[in-house]
Parts: C-alpha cells; structure tokens; sequence
C-alpha cells in the first residue's frame, strides 16, 4: 500500500481534497491507482482497477455529488474513496470487464485449435505472420527474451505498438470477439494460471496449415535451412570480432533472404502481405535486435545503420 505521503494529490494547483473540482478530484484517484498498482510483480493492470472502481455505486455517488459537498465532507468522501481504491487492488473481480488492456499488452499466439478460425476467413491470411524456431521473443510472463525451440504463427499487432490488430481503439472491443482465438478466451488479467496452462496445449505451425501443399512445404523447408536466425546471428558475431570489416557477410545474408522470399513468392503467387506467413519475419525486419537497421542509398547500394528502438521482439506464450 502506498504511504501517506502517496495520499497527497497529484494536482499542483490544488492541496487539499477541500478545494478540488470534480474533473480535479477524478484525476487525482486515477493517479492514486496507478501509484496503488505499480509493484511490477502485480501483473492487473491499473485501467481494471480504475474501471472497476469507477463503476462502483459508492464512487458513483461521491462523484455526483462532489460539487454540492462542503470541504471537510470533501476530505472525508476523499479518504472514502481510497479505501474503496484499496478494496478493488485487493479484490478484483473474476471477471472480464472489457477495458481492452490485456488487447494492448500483445496479440495471441494461435493454437491448433484456432486453425479453423483461418480456414473459415475469421481471422484473414495477412493478419497473422510466422514466428521461426531459434528466434527470440518475448514471453508474457517474463522479462527477458528467450528463444523458440518451435515455431508460433501469431497475430499481428498494430505497427509500433503492443496492441492487437483486432482491438477496436474507439470502443476498446475486440472486432472479432465471437471468433477470437483460444488464447483470448483464457486470457485473465486477476489470473494467469489458464494463460500459462494454456502453454502446454498444442500450438499452430505451417505444417499444419501448408501440409496438403507439398510445393510450399518444400520450399519453406529450403528457406528454413539457408536462412536460419542463427545464421543472421553469427555473421553479426563475426563483425563485432572483426570490427565492422566482415559488414559484407551481414549484408549478404539480408540480400539472400531478401531475394529467396521475393522470388519464391512471387513464383508461388503468394500475396506480399501473406509472405511473413509462409517465410516468417524477414532478416531485415529482425535487425532491430541487433540495434540495427537496412538504409538503401541513391545507388541501391545497402548499408547498416544505428536504430534506436528495438521493434524486432515479438511477444509469446
């Protein structure tokens, strides 16, 4: 729980509960949540807190009736307020409220099961992609990166951003909530045991999406031996030994796999936006990792240069 001095307002402008507006005093219980859930072991986000008191009838009625209160009633509502604050961190409801959080944390790793979302077109080729073994990634219960021992096809996520494709930014719903995949449907932010319980259930691979179309299953075969990560991981290896002089073995490699994808898939016919699918994420979307990115100059000519947000890491389950 916060200490007494955290129960002072966040509003510069104003002391003391007594001489609050309402829009004042709202702000200052928002900004009392998020001190009151800051602990990074505490995985509810505050927006659950934040809705679920807001929608208490307790709350309600404080806030409506707010401007008609006196001061020292004002500090007492105030003091009310927290306690109710401190009530809802501890007991949060099992149940979804829809505030859209747990949408903006990550997109969903599909499962087996979700195959027939696929195949019915309720979730469409191009919105999800292909994330490869031996690739790093960020998991939902952990900090740090780890690397797949399998492969994952997930969801894609909003460019620059966590969010889920499918999350509506207006209305904070899900657009394709009747048909969401089995990941959505165990995900509970006051509990992560069905999310976790989950990892031990089958995953989606091309395999099983692919494994009628021989031709495809080949060539992804092929790509998957020359263009594996821990190629593209070596060969920066070797140019931090060598002090940038082996660059060219790097840029070869982003060359190769560049031209194996294009080549490949428009030989096959594969749609641009259905490429991350079959071949996984490209070399060059990867360089972040390395804190990197691919600048082309005037003359064609590739050239790798600082980047400064890693955007490569996806996240997992």
């Amino acid at each position: 729980m916060p200490d007494q001095k955290s129960l002072e307002p966040t509003n510069a402008d104003a002391q003391s509960p007594a001489s609050w507006s309402a829009p004042v005093f709202r702000d200052n219980v928002l900004g009392y949540v998020q001190d009151l859930m800051r602990n990074p072991e505490n995985r509810v986000p505050p927006e659950r807190v934040v809705l679920q008191l807001t929608q208490d009838p307790d709350f309600q009625t404080v806030l409506k009736s707010w401007e008609s209160l006196n001061g020292a009633d004002r500090v007492a509502a105030w003091k009310k307020v927290l306690a109710l604050a401190e009530h809802h961190a501890r007991e949060v409801l099992p149940a979804c409220l829809m505030c859209g959080e747990c949408c903006r944390m990550g997109s969903p790793t599909l499962h087996l099961e979700d195959l027939e979302l696929l195949q019915k077109g309720a979730i469409p080729w191009e919105a999800v992609y292909t994330l490869r073994r031996g690739e790093p990634v960020h998991s939902p219960f952990k900090k740090d990166l780890f690397f797949l021992l399998d492969e994952r096809i997930k969801v894609r996520e909003k460019p620059g951003t966590t969010e889920c494709l499918f999350l509506d930014g207006q209305t904070q719903r899900c657009r394709i909530y009747a048909d969401r995949p089995l990941q959505c449907r165990a995900q509970a932010c006051w509990d992560s045991a069905p999310a976790q319980d989950l990892s031990t259930q089958p995953y989606l691979t091309r395999r099983d999406i692919f494994k009628d179309v021989e031709l495809v299953m080949d060539i992804m075969v092929e790509h998957d031996r020359r263009c594996r990560f821990d190629q593209l991981v070596a060969a920066f290896k070797e140019m931090e030994a060598s002090k940038g002089a082996t660059v060219d073995k790097v840029l070869h490699l982003l060359a190769y796999e560049e031209h194996f994808r294009t080549f490949m898939g428009e030989k096959l016919g594969i749609p641009d936006k259905e490429l991350e699918l079959v071949f996984g994420r490209s070399f060059a979307a990867l360089l972040p990792l390395f804190g990197c990115a691919v600048k082309i100059e005037p003359d064609g000519t590739r050239v790798l240069v600082p980047d400064k947000g890693d955007t490569a890491g996806s996240s997992t389950s």
